[in-house]
């Protein structure tokens, strides 16, 4: 269910995040130049920096692996489209372009990688080798945790790249920090730590738990279910059950 939902749902999310690239290009001009690592305005198309090291004091991007056009057609839709360099904006008002520039390709890359694993299942399924190719059965695992890392990659792109705005272009955010000490954001941050610790390493045990003892499928000889017990063993299939002693 979740390989054919994966299936459904990454092309959606590639179309959305197109959508909200020309959005954010219109309104916040200053960080899709911190994405892309763009300094300089381009005439005649804007090339794409796939990869390199944005370096703010001398005002350009190392190593920069580019692509011709490919930026104009991306962020634009068009093959000459020009995008704003950062060079154009004041020091003052620009995010911080090592940051921004690489959490964007970290949930980039790794929503790239989600399309890929859907699509190589949906290929397996066709052949009727989901279930027998142990190295996809590996990718999917170690891709697991890739969803909370690209929700906080794009979490970072989204927050420091609107910087230093807490309302772009209209209030600063040094303007709108609340009048509290350091000491009650410390014990505020403490405490959302230990309830999210508490929840979160109650739940990750639990999935260990069910991940150790191992899916009881039909006919899986000392594993087989019997007839008291003919259900899945899943979360709240059988909630008398105590977990501990299955």
């Amino acid at each position: 269910m979740s390989l054919w939902l994966l299936l459904a749902l990454t092309p959606v999310h590639a179309l959305v995040g197109d959508a909200h690239g020309l959005n954010t290009r219109e309104y916040q001009p200053a960080k899709i130049a911190t994405i892309e690592g763009i300094w300089d305005t381009e005439k005649g198309g804007t090339t794409l920096n796939l990869f390199g090291i944005p370096d703010m004091e001398a005002e350009t991007t190392k190593y920069a692996l580019k692509i011709p056009h490919l930026g104009s057609l991306i962020l634009t839709h068009s093959w000459d489209g020009e995008i704003r360099g950062l060079k154009s904006f004041p020091k003052e008002d620009r995010p911080n372009s090592t940051l921004v520039f690489w959490s964007f390709r970290v949930m980039a890359g790794l929503g790239v990688l989600m399309i890929l694993m859907s699509l190589a299942a949906w290929w397996l399924h066709r052949r009727r080798k989901l279930f027998d190719a142990r190295w996809f059965h590996r990718f999917a695992l170690a891709m697991g945790p890739t969803g909370f890392i690209t929700l906080l990659a794009g979490w970072v792109t989204t927050e420091a790249g609107r910087q230093p705005w807490v309302v772009y272009g209209v209030m600063r955010t040094a303007d709108a920090v609340s009048p509290v000490t350091a000491q009650q954001v410390g014990v505020s941050l403490l405490a959302f730590v230990i309830v999210y610790t508490i929840v979160f390493g109650t739940g990750i045990y639990y999935l260990l738990k069910l991940l150790r003892h191992g899916p009881a499928l039909p006919g899986s000889g000392a594993h087989a279910p019997s007839s008291a017990d003919a259900s899945a063993r899943r979360p709240m299939s059988l909630p008398q059950q105590s977990i501990e002693g299955a």
